[in-house]
């Protein structure tokens, strides 16, 4: 199968291209730069590479999706992306008569939100409904929960520290908590997302669409630090800063203070209290369909000594 790969170069997107030229799988890779983010090796191995000059190139894009079997859309979440870009390429896929369509997703549950309740998942739903009314194509939307590498706020996989109404402080290795703590967290390592996406897409159904539940693992913010404690051998600063009434009278305040052209400012108190008080949970998980081992806690610590 040749399958198209838009923003390769990505942190979940080079894990695509790699999961799939590791089963065998012809790639060609869509990216602005892909001869300084993507890796000599990889680049060898690729069936073509086509390099675009932004989201809106439709050039670009068509040449991309032009004989493919499938698509897999990993551009970064910035909202311009999430929808303008990803209904310009789902043209593009629609041209090219292509039908394996993945989205841009790897969120937690947003399926019964509603516009407005979360700024940065707006665009996902904005997306999800115009698909649905103009596309003939059925995207398949992966939700994984959130990543491990954006819990523990690692550099280059977004700052998910206090400073941007985190949880972790990796500096202070100091752990803040709304509620109880014994909330539960669905979590994945990117590595596992992109082993979900790339099972998921080249099964026999894809072309059917629809939603996707996996993660790596459902645990507490006390079970996950706890491992850490473990792993490094070092006790970890708690502090509880409230109760999870508390932080929605927070969220909302900085809502109403702050400007939605500038949400990320605002933003984690809303994913620390959508997590907490359960609004996007993942429902029932789809693990077992898929058969793939993944990642411990344990094993990514490990693997991610700077943490």
């Amino acid at each position: 199968m040749l399958v198209l790969v838009a923003g390769a170069t990505g942190n979940i997107g080079h894990r695509i291209v790699n999961g799939l030229l590791a089963r065998g799988h012809q790639v060609r890779a869509l990216c602005r730069n892909p001869s300084t983010k993507l890796w000599p090796e990889t680049l060898s191995r690729l069936e073509s590479v086509v390099q675009s000059k932004g989201y809106d190139d439709i050039a670009a894009l068509d040449r991309g999706c032009a004989g493919v079997d499938a698509i897999v859309n990993a551009y970064h979440s910035a909202p311009e992306l999430v929808l303008e870009g990803q209904l310009l390429l789902l043209r593009a896929a629609e041209r090219a008569g292509v039908k394996r369509f993945v989205t841009n997703c790897w969120n937690y549950d947003w399926t019964t939100m509603q516009l407005g309740q979360t700024e940065s998942y707006d665009p996902f739903i904005s997306f999800c409904n115009q698909a649905a009314l103009t596309s003939e194509i059925r995207p398949i939307y992966v939700l994984t929960g959130i990543f491990a590498e954006v819990l523990f706020a690692v550099p280059g996989h977004g700052d998910f520290s206090p400073k941007n109404h985190g949880c972790w402080d990796s500096e202070q290795k100091r752990l803040e908590i709304w509620g109880s703590g014994d909330e539960p967290w669905h979590w994945s390592t990117e590595h596992d997302a992109a082993e979900f996406t790339v099972e998921i897409v080249l099964r026999e159904d894809a072309a059917q669409g629809g939603f996707w539940r996996v993660c790596s693992g459902v645990s507490t913010l006390r079970e996950i630090f706890a491992t850490y404690e473990k792993v490094r051998d070092r006790k970890i600063d708690v502090e509880v800063m409230g109760t999870v009434d508390g932080l929605r009278e927070r969220a909302m305040q900085a809502r109403r203070e702050g400007s939605r052209r500038n949400f990320w400012s605002y933003i984690g108190w809303f994913y620390q209290l959508f997590t907490a008080d359960g609004t996007w949970k993942l429902k029932t998980l789809d693990n077992d369909k898929l058969g793939l081992r993944t990642m411990t806690l344990d094993d990514f610590l490990q693997q991610n000594p700077s943490i």
